[in-house]
């Protein structure tokens, strides 16, 4: 009974925490947009903490503000940026229902929701950047670290090493990318452009679809980076001067090629005997030699040294442009998927409503505060750019109409606002309902998905 209390209270707090970290989102975007209203002197008519009806509420300087008993997110209501607020249409006649405000003033309030948001995913950078933690940095680069033999991609001529610098043409940085081309193509096969021992050459590979129903090259596994997260007390590696957020670079002469090459040529090192392990440390590379000891326990030789950082594809990064730029990147790109006739169904298989969003969130509460920081940070940029995209029930909207009229001085009429509102108002419900559908369909595999992706590289060496 105990157990069962303990495994609900869990439960009960991970959905807080999931529901609270999402609604600070929403907040700063709504806060933005109130701030900036202030500043440029629109009217703002409510501003609310929270959704659902009033707990607490009072009245200043003509704004209603409120503290729903939803406490998660909130909205700020500008009716100078709502066509129906702006002007009624009455009798024919159209009447001023607020004063009218300049367009570049509704242009800057407009960016500011979007500007609070990425403001936000900043300060989240900054703090993975700064708090001590090896959950961040080991970005996986497209390197090759294991080729089963009896694969089709063995004998298509992919080898163990070989470098992918682009799919089909579409350049990438990291194996994170080389998996969201392989999904976004959607075709049988493949044209990988690889480097091996510096010289170039194209390799036509055939894909498959995996247990996840994701198109994927079989029989091939990624070079993680052996960065270090771990250093036993009193191991071979701790006695060497080995320390944790070191990266190997070589050892005995060898270039290493990843986490699973390096734990091969340390158990292939005689117990005992001097090893030469050269590994970079701060952007300097050190050599150090380490005495490999053959464990009794785990029966083979090992250095004590753990594997550290995350696979997952938010958390690639420590330094905080580098969060932010991959961000963008991964946002762009579907983006840019969505609107090519050829990756136009793939772009939206990869599209995430509030259902797979919740479930991935959690699954980031349950694996570390860096990890469920880095995912926040990715939502923030996420909802910033969307948010600026040119349709109507889009801040971006809202800018293009502005722009119109500073640029003609002619407004969009407001029926013709209200309309064009509307319509992508029942575009993007309809368009939400599909890929709620989707999550619902795929819900249960998305933490099979991301555990794989974190399980078994936690092993001491």
């Amino acid at each position: 009974m105990t157990e069962f209390f303990l495994n609900s209270w869990t439960v009960f707090y991970t959905v807080f925490i999931a529901l609270f970290l999402f609604g600070i989102t929403v907040f700063v975007h709504e806060v933005g947009h109130f701030l900036a209203a202030r500043r440029c002197g629109l009217v703002v008519k409510t501003f609310s903490i929270g959704f659902g009806h009033a707990l607490f509420k009072w009245e200043k300087d003509g704004t209603l503000y409120k503290i729903g008993w939803i406490p998660f997110g909130g909205y700020v209501a500008l009716p100078q940026l709502d066509p129906a607020g702006m002007e009624k249409i009455q009798d024919g006649e159209i009447q001023e229902a607020c004063p009218d405000v300049s367009p570049w003033k509704k242009i800057a309030v407009a960016f500011a929701g979007p500007i609070g948001n990425i403001v936000l995913a900043v300060l989240l950078a900054l703090a993975i950047w700064l708090i001590p933690g090896d959950d961040a940095g080991a970005q996986m680069r497209p390197v090759i670290g294991n080729v089963e033999t009896n694969s089709a991609a063995y004998v298509a001529g992919l080898r163990e090493g070989d470098e992918i610098l682009s799919v089909s043409g579409t350049t990438i940085n990291n194996w994170y990318e080389f998996q969201v081309e392989t999904f976004l193509k959607g075709s049988e096969t493949l044209s990988l452009n690889v480097r091996r021992a510096g010289i170039e050459k194209e390799v036509t590979v055939p894909t498959v679809l995996n247990e996840d129903d994701v198109p994927a090259i079989e029989g091939i596994e990624p070079a993680i980076p052996c960065l270090f997260g771990a250093v036993t007390d009193d191991s071979p590696a701790d006695r060497a001067g080995v320390q944790v957020g070191d990266k190997a670079l070589v050892f005995n002469g060898v270039t290493i090629l990843g986490w699973e090459h390096f734990t091969e040529l340390v158990q292939a090192a005689p117990p005992g005997e001097p090893a030469q392990l050269t590994i970079e440390r701060v952007g300097t590379n050190l050599a150090l030699t380490v005495h490999p000891e053959y464990n009794e326990v785990h029966e083979r030789v090992m250095l004590g040294v753990t594997f550290a950082g995350s696979s997952l594809p938010w958390m690639l990064y420590r330094n905080p442009i580098d969060q932010l730029k991959s961000d963008a990147r991964m946002i762009v790109r579907v983006v840019k998927a969505l609107s090519n006739r050829d990756e136009a169904s793939q772009g939206a298989k990869s599209l995430a409503g509030p259902i797979a969003i919740f479930g991935i969130l959690m699954f980031s509460i349950k694996t570390g505060l860096l990890n469920t920081l880095g995912l926040i940070r990715l939502i923030n940029v996420n909802l910033a750019i969307l948010n600026l995209l040119p349709i109507p029930v889009f801040d971006g909207g809202h800018i293009v109409f502005s722009l119109w009229h500073g640029i003609t001085r002619h407004k969009v009429h407001a029926k013709v606002q209200a309309v064009l509102i509307h319509i992508f108002a029942v575009l993007l419900i309809g368009a939400m309902l599909l890929i709620t559908f989707n999550d619902i369909d795929r819900e249960l595999k998305i933490k099979k998905f991301f555990g794989r992706l974190l399980s078994g590289q936690t092993e001491t060496k």
